[in-house]
């Protein structure tokens, strides 16, 4: 059994940990920051996850269904709505039907929640830098998104992402709701214990209190910055490994926020090359490349979806908007299943199945 280092503090890092336990491959060493602190990188988690069956099934690999369900929330339908009139352009339903379909249920759950949930349990933690890390390790294993490099650079951040809270409220729970507006966007989830709103849009945009339906307008008032961010700059790292020192999650690409259920795909990352460690323990080598011939393609399709949300939700003209209405409240209203079809090859990914 060779030594492993896993370096961050993220929902993929203690993933890892626990996928590679699950392994059997214990000689671990987790280094909980990229400079080799002890602190967990908070900063930069997202306030609380949206969990698509493709992410849900690989904690309840992991932990098993009961810890999940105790953790989290599931809404019944999802919905999108206009931003000041609340009318209902679209509904799909959760709950009971997605996991009937895809396997899993579609859960909101806590960053703190989820973090504690993936706390690895007998890992040495280190204090390290990497070029050590590399020398006593076989495999060293980057999580955090410092590292992520992409062909164009960084862009100047156009976009700003805010957050808000409020209590939990039962009824607010019943549907996760995308709210509509010119060029801005709200996220409306609820979790065990608090209702969050993600709210997207350009930076230098105001949110006016005016445009937006009456019971966001406490969300509004409330809301703090978060990140910002460049909507064009969906990239995935062209190379996912530099000898045995392999990238996962927001290491390897950068995730603009239109679709909060991507936010902890590094999930996904973590669990197949935890199987590849394992199953190329001989020949790590080859252990890495099957790990990138069969993650990239992946990452690389949600970063281009990903990048066309970010464009039907920043339209310059009422018209294209109007447009994109039409679109989604046909499709969803008179072809729903089309519409789950649309979505399938995100939600029905299913690592676990392919990867054991």
């Amino acid at each position: 059994m060779y030594p492993i280092a896993v370096v961050g503090d993220n929902p993929a890092a203690r993933a890892m940990l626990l996928a590679c336990q699950k392994s059997g491959l214990t000689k671990l060493t987790w280094v909980r920051t990229a400079s080799g602190g002890s602190q967990p990188t908070a900063d930069k988690l997202a306030p609380a996850y949206i969990l698509s069956a493709n992410l849900s099934r690989i904690i309840q690999a992991l932990l098993g269904t009961e810890a999940l369900n105790k953790a989290s929330h599931a809404a019944d339908r999802e919905q999108v709505r206009f931003g000041k009139s609340a009318y209902l352009l679209s509904e799909l339903p959760l709950g009971d039907f997605c996991n009937d379909r895809y396997g899993a249920p579609h859960v909101n759950i806590e960053a703190d929640d989820l973090m504690q949930l993936l706390t690895p349990a007998s890992v040495e933690l280190e204090q390290a830098e990497l070029r050590q890390l590399e020398q006593d390790h076989e495999v060293v294993i980057k999580t955090d998104s410092d590292d992520a490099k992409t062909d164009s650079g960084v862009g100047t951040a156009t976009h700003k992402l805010w957050h808000a809270t409020s209590p939990f409220d039962a009824a607010l729970g019943k549907a996760n709701i995308t709210w509509l507006g010119k060029q801005q966007t709200i996220w409306q989830f609820t979790t065990p214990s608090k209702t969050h709103y993600l709210m997207a849009g350009p930076a230098h945009t105001p949110w006016q209190v005016s445009d937006w339906h009456p019971s966001l307008h406490q969300a509004l008032s409330s809301r703090v910055p978060h990140h910002d961010f460049e909507i064009t700059e969906s990239h995935v790292r062209e190379h996912w490994h530099a000898g045995h020192t392999v990238y996962v999650g927001d290491a390897n690409y950068q995730n603009n926020p239109y679709r909060p259920e991507c936010t902890a795909l590094g999930l996904e990352d973590a669990w197949v090359l935890s199987r590849m460690l394992d199953n190329y323990e001989e020949d790590i080598g080859d252990g890495l490349r099957e790990y990138v011939k069969y993650r990239r393609p992946r990452a690389a399709k949600v970063a281009k979806n990903l990048d066309m949300l970010a464009q039907q939700h920043n339209l310059h003209t009422p018209m294209k908007r109007a447009l994109r209405h039409l679109n989604t409240a046909f499709a969803t209203r008179f072809m729903p299943e089309i519409a789950m079809q649309r979505i399938d090859w995100l939600y029905n990914y299913d690592c676990i199945k392919g990867f054991r």
